[in-house]
């Protein structure tokens, strides 16, 4: 087993250990407030129900988490085949991923007219889109992914001019499946309906990242490409700034510290001003 896999291990033992220990303290808390449990029970009790303070770095600490390169993902994303409508479908929805990073929910909830690629913008309003904890989310293209608003673009298209899609139709219908007599269920168009879960999503990040030989990182993996992209490249603290908006996060933090996450080379090359292997 690796040392990166041990790593998540014990930090997911102490996360868990974390989460119950929180929830005993809550209820001991509860607890002391009710009648009857008064003079038995003390709020100060629930102090007991907490991790040492070496635990709980432990607990907090983020764990290494895989991603793609750029040209990973542009190389996946170029090796995708758009011959049919489907396959237009499909590797525009690698091609969003590419470009915003957008949570896979978000995603397959997404309507036409979330989308405008004058602006190379994505609106997700959580009136109708799912977004984390209900919040309003503009997002723009991010640069070096000019295939993938080829991609967008044309799949766009075949919605407006072949499909004749309206603004409120999905960005990305589910797959209508319909009887053969010869070859029993197949493809058979879009039901212009929204996918039901995101596993049409994830399976189409797999197949793409198969075909090119890459491992497959996940629809999540985008959002921690992205982050790790403008960690390295940005040059002022207002890039950092716009990238975490364009995430959706709250706080800069949450994208530095979890997901723009710098290697230990990298780290050592930054700190020592060294660029060749150490022996």
């Amino acid at each position: 087993m690796s040392a990166a896999c041990i790593a998540r291990q014990a930090i997911a033992k102490q996360s868990t250990m974390r989460s119950v220990l929180a929830t005993l303290r809550e209820f001991v808390l509860w607890l002391s407030q009710q009648d009857g449990f008064r003079s038995r029970i003390r709020a100060a009790d629930a102090d007991y129900f907490n991790l040492s303070r070496r635990d709980e770095a432990e607990a907090r600490a983020a764990p290494p988490r895989p991603a793609p390169s750029i040209n990973q993902a542009n190389r996946a994303l170029d090796l995708m085949p758009s011959a049919t409508p489907q396959q237009k479908r499909d590797k525009a929805v690698f091609a969003l991923l590419c470009l915003t990073g957008v949570r896979v929910a978000a995603l397959v909830s997404l309507k036409i007219k979330h989308i405008n690629l004058r602006e190379q913008s994505v609106t997700q309003n959580p009136r109708e889109v799912a977004t984390k904890f209900g919040k309003v989310i503009d997002t723009f293209f991010a640069k070096g992914f000019d295939d993938a608003e080829t991609a967008l673009a044309d799949w766009m298209t075949y919605c407006d001019e072949v499909a004749l899609y309206g603004p409120d139709d999905p960005l990305f219908s589910a797959t209508a499946i319909a009887a053969n007599s010869n070859l029993g269920f197949a493809a058979n168009g879009f039901t212009r309906e929204h996918w039901k879960t995101t596993e049409p999503v994830r399976k189409i990040v797999r197949i793409a990242y198969d075909a090119a030989g890459i491992p497959n990182y996940g629809p999540h993996a985008f959002r921690h490409m992205l982050a790790r992209h403008a960690a390295k490249h940005c040059t002022s603290v207002a890039e950092l700034v716009v990238t975490s908006q364009n995430l959706g996060h709250t706080d800069v933090l949450t994208t530095l510290r979890s997901y723009g996450q710098i290697s230990r080379d990298a780290q050592r090359k930054l700190i020592t001003g060294t660029t060749s292997d150490v022996d």
